[in-house]
């Protein structure tokens, strides 16, 4: 585990994590224009020394490779067999969802061809001879992504795998015209911990800094100039650029 160093004695000495409050509704800024504030939280801390450091997830094209969530929908057609076509099914909270003369199939975690071949050797076993089946992916509403701050129609948006961070702020309408493009701020969570990393969007153009694939539940928000100090803290307290770094 790699470990942060040497941050400033002023905030050493500040108590707490920094909380990350997922707000959908935004605070505008006096003489902005409506203009929402980042919002950060409760309270006003200092990251602890020691915050634990993610790899970022370079964009691919192994969409194929995708492996499914709760919520997310699929469509299953097993050829010859128009009963046990299904046109939307949900995975549920618990993983899975029922197929007739099938059962329960267990979904999240698995790829849509991990899925049809376990349909496929399951009816094969007592039902259908040498059954056709395939799994297509519908929607994908385990991925959400929260875009706030300085954008033009801050919101809750579903992404597709390997979106990226401009992708999200496309879904946002882009940023507005006083945000401030190297304080954008990716919030995420893993295994029940907080990460958080600073990203430079002109960077991220010009291909100077990665631009890094969106997770599930991630929250990105934009500053803005004149920004609240508990916002100006974690821009500083975060070490680097495109580094998530442990709250």
């Amino acid at each position: 585990m790699i470990f942060i160093k040497g941050f400033k004695d002023s905030f050493a000495s500040m108590r707490g994590w920094i909380l990350v409050a997922v707000a959908i509704a935004s605070v505008p800024l006096a003489g902005c224009g409506g203009t929402p504030e980042p919002v950060i939280g409760a309270t006003s801390a200092s990251l602890p020394a020691g915050g634990e450091r993610l790899n970022l997830r370079m964009p691919t094209r192994a969409s194929e490779d995708y492996r499914l969530a709760p919520k997310d929908t699929l469509q299953i057609s097993v050829v010859g067999e128009p009963e046990l076509t299904l046109e939307s099914v949900r995975v549920g909270e618990d993983g899975g969802f029922m197929m007739p003369l099938v059962g329960r199939v267990q979904a999240a975690g698995l790829t849509q061809f991990q899925i049809a071949d376990e349909i496929r050797d399951r009816l094969a076993t007592s039902f259908v001879r040498n059954p056709y089946v395939t799994v297509n992916l519908v929607a994908l509403d385990s991925h959400f992504v929260t875009v706030d701050g300085a954008v033009e129609d801050p919101g809750v948006f579903t992404f597709q795998p390997d979106t990226t961070l401009l992708g999200a702020l496309a879904l946002a309408g882009g940023p507005n015209r006083v945000a401030r493009l190297n304080q954008i701020v990716v919030f995420r969570e893993v295994e029940g911990q907080q990460f958080a990393a600073r990203f430079d969007a002109n960077a991220i153009r010009s291909g100077r800094m990665i631009d890094p694939v969106l997770e599930p539940s991630d929250r990105v928000v934009v500053g803005v100039s004149g920004s609240s100090q508990a916002w100006q803290d974690l821009l500083q307290a975060l070490p680097a650029f495109a580094l998530f770094t442990r709250l």
